[in-house]
C-alpha cells in the first residue's frame, strides 16, 4: 500500500487569509479596531485588563505576546487549583474562556471569506485517491489521509463541497464518533458506516480540534456542523445535547462545549475523542510511506506530536516538506525549520525542502 499521509500546519492555510498563530492577537485586536461591535465589548475590555493589570504587558506590546505565555499559566492553575497573580481560580476560568471566545470569534471573522483555490484543488486530489475505496475496495486501497493541527474548516467544507456536487455515498471522516449538529443532516455520519454501504470516506483527523465542532460533556459526543463554524456557539446561544435530554431530561450538565486544544505547554489529550484521533493517526503514520508536511513548523513545544511522529513513522518512509521563503538561502527562519527537520529526521528527510509555499506547491503537484 503506496499510502500518503499529509500533516497540515497553520502556513498551508495563511495563502487563503487565515492568520498565522502567532499574528492572531494582533489580528483581533485590528479588527476590534476597524469594527467595535464584531467581539463583545466587554470581553476585549478585560482581556485587555489582564495583559496590562495581570500579566504587566503594557499596551504597546500587547499584539506580541505568545499565546502560549497566556494558555499555559491559566492551564497550569486550573490543572492544580491554584490562583493566579490578582486572579481567584474562578476568575482565572473566566479569562481563559473569554481568550477561548476571542481566538474562536476572530478566525470566524477572517475566514467568511477566503481565497482558496488552491485547497479546492488538494481537496479534489485527495477525493479522487479516496474514491478509489467506494463499492468495498476499501480493504485493498487506503492510500492518503490528513492529519491537521488547525482548527479552521476550509479543507473540510472544499471536500465536502466536492461530495455534494458529485452526489457521492461518502463522508469528511474525522475518526472519532460524530453527531450531526443539525439533526436532520444526513452528511455527517461514521466513516466505517458509509464503507459498509459501498461509500467512501476522505479521513481528516483534526489533532487539536475544530471551529465546527462542540462536544457533550456528558456523554462526550462531538457535534458536527459541515456549513458553519459552531466552535464559540456556547458564549453566544448556548445548546444541549439532544441525545442526553433525550435520556437525562433538559439539564446544563450536557450544555455543548467547544473542545478545540489552545497553544499551551499543557496540552491536555485525555479526552476520549482525542485519544481514538490521535491513536488512529498513529496508525496512519505506521502505514505511510511518504510523509508531506505541508506549512508546519515541528516546534519545539508540539512534544506531543513530536513523539507522535518519532514512535509511528516507518524508518524507510519518505520525508517531504513545504515550507515557504522569498529567499531561502539567506532567509534565518526558513534555515531554522530546515535544521529542525534535519535533525528529527536524518538521512529520511528529502532535500532540498521545498520553500515556495503550500499554494505553489499544490500548483505544482495537483
Amino acid at each position: 500500500m503506496n499510502k500518503t499521509v499529509y500533516i497540515l500546519g497553520a502556513g498551508f492555510s495563511m495563502s487563503a487569509g487565515a492568520p498565522s498563530q502567532e499574528k492572531l492577537i494582533q489580528k483581533m485586536f485590528e479588527l476590534h479596531k476597524k469594527d467595535k461591535y464584531i467581539f463583545n465589548p466587554s470581553a476585549i475590555r478585560k482581556f485587555r485588563l489582564f495583559l496590562s493589570s495581570t500579566m504587566h504587558i503594557p499596551k504597546r506590546q500587547h499584539y506580541e505576546i505568545p499565546l502560549e505565555d497566556i494558555f499555559t499559566p491559566l492551564d497550569k492553575c486550573i490543572q492544580d487549583n491554584l490562583s493566579y497573580r490578582n486572579l481567584n481560580l474562578d476568575q482565572v476560568k473566566e479569562i481563559r474562556g473569554i481568550v477561548y471566545y476571542l481566538i474562536g470569534k476572530t478566525l470566524q471573522y477572517i475566514l467568511q471569506i477566503s481565497n482558496k483555490d488552491y485547497i479546492n484543488n488538494f481537496a479534489k486530489h485527495l477525493v479522487e485517491n479516496c474514491k478509489q475505496r467506494k463499492d468495498n475496495k476499501y480493504r485493498n486501497w487506503d492510500n492518503v489521509s490528513v492529519l491537521t493541527s488547525n482548527w479552521d474548516i476550509l479543507l473540510d467544507t472544499s471536500v465536502q463541497q466536492i461530495i455534494d456536487n458529485n452526489r457521492d455515498l461518502a463522508v469528511v471522516d474525522y475518526c472519532c464518533h460524530i453527531s450531526s449538529y443539525k439533526e436532520d443532516d444526513e452528511r455527517v455520519k461514521p466513516g466505517l458506516e458509509i464503507l459498509g454501504k459501498g461509500g467512501y470516506n476522505v479521513k481528516i483527523l483534526k489533532l487539536h480540534g475544530s471551529l465546527n465542532w462542540l462536544q457533550c460533556p456528558r456523554c462526550q459526543r462531538v457535534y458536527v456542523d459541515l456549513d458553519d463554524k459552531i466552535a464559540i456557539n456556547q458564549y453566544i446561544a448556548p445548546i444541549n445535547c439532544r441525545h442526553c435530554n433525550n435520556n437525562f431530561g433538559v439539564e446544563k450538565s450536557h450544555e455543548l462545549n467547544s473542545n478545540m486544544i489552545m497553544p499551551t505547554y499543557l496540552k491536555n489529550l485525555s479526552n476520549p475523542q482525542y485519544k481514538l484521533i490521535w491513536q488512529n493517526a498513529g496508525i496512519e503514520l505506521s502505514e505511510a510511506k511518504k510523509i508531506v508536511f505541508i506549512g508546519y513548523s515541528l516546534p519545539q513545544a508540539d512534544y506531543e506530536m513530536r513523539q507522535l511522529l518519532s514512535r509511528m513513522i516507518r524508518p524507510n518512509a519518505e520525508i517531504e516538506v513545504v515550507g515557504y521563503s522569498d529567499n531561502s538561502a539567506v532567509d534565518i527562519e526558513f534555515q531554522n525549520l530546515s535544521n529542525r527537520y534535519k535533525n528529527f529526521f536524518g538521512k529520511r528527510l528529502k532535500l532540498p525542502i521545498y520553500y515556495k509555499g503550500a499554494k505553489q506547491y499544490i500548483d505544482d503537484h495537483f
